[in-house]
């Protein structure tokens, strides 16, 4: 189904810089110094982003950076066996072979989670979804928290919650000691949340739930302006709050993929 959209495109390639910096190097390398020392850094880059996506893994909980954690260890050890002198005479092709089989199997484990969106960071689509039923009417940003309602949970189930936003790209969760502030990440801001989240927070919007069932609201300017057309702020507030407040209530009648479904049913780009 299509729905029109709202939000500006955005055309940065934030998560392709590392590659293009990765195989920049590898080919200066490669022409100046040599084709194997060209390959070596390649797959030494490969390895250490390896690295860097468990780390994100273990900071996310999402499978996709398990997946391409594991896919970035086997080509760089592919590539790096591949243009090296044999390890141990005569198990060479075995060990290619091996670390090849590694290497497909990987690819599509990877290429199925990035296909079936579980690898794509979806703040857009809640910004998409909260705007989807507000005309255009120009009533003026506001800086400020907007309370957006009340509704029941346990302590427990707003935690949980939370890991489910997190492990499912929605929303990255901030723990504090009376409340729970949920900051929808879109797709290329990833990296900002990843190495400095709390400056991170203070530019982008949030949605706070407290440990008696108050949620409040605030959209920064910078979100707010994301859009094509002036929207009626309050009413982007109430939306924002309803949206998240729906998405409790399912995950608390034990049907929180209806939360992933809704997203994704937008049907927005792998990337966008």
């Amino acid at each position: 189904m299509y729905y029109p959209r709202k939000l500006k495109r955005d055309f940065r390639i934030t998560g392709f810089i590392p590659a293009i910096i990765c195989i920049s190097i590898g080919a200066l390398i490669w022409i100046f110094i040599g084709q194997k020392e060209g390959v070596y850094s390649v797959s030494g880059f490969f390895i250490l982003y390896a690295v860097f996506s468990l780390w994100v893994f273990f900071r996310t909980r999402n499978q996709s950076y398990l997946a391409a954690s594991v896919w970035q260890l086997f080509c760089g050890l592919w590539l790096a066996t591949r243009f090296s002198y044999p390890l141990i005479p005569g198990i060479k092709s075995e060990l290619l072979a091996l670390l090849f089989l590694l290497l497909i199997a990987s690819t599509i484990w990877l290429f199925y989670l990035v296909f079936t969106r579980r690898a794509k960071w979806k703040g857009r689509e809640v910004f998409e979804l909260a705007s989807m039923t507000i005309e255009t009417q120009s009533d003026g940003f506001t800086g400020r928290p907007h309370p957006a309602g009340k509704t029941e949970y346990s302590g427990s189930e707003l935690k949980g919650f939370a890991e489910f936003l997190r492990k499912n790209l929605i929303a990255m969760p901030y723990f504090e000691v009376n409340r729970i502030v949920f900051v929808p990440v879109k797709m290329e801001d990833e990296f900002g949340y990843m190495f400095n989240p709390e400056k991170f927070r203070q530019n982008r919007s949030w949605i706070a739930f407290d440990f008696i069932g108050n949620v409040t609201v605030n959209i920064s300017k910078k979100d707010y302006i994301g859009y094509k057309e002036e929207l009626s702020f309050d009413q982007l507030c109430e939306n924002l709050g309803k949206l998240f407040i729906e998405f409790m209530n399912y995950y608390r009648k034990g049907e929180a993929e209806r939360i992933v479904y809704k997203l994704n049913e937008l049907g927005l780009g792998l990337t966008y």
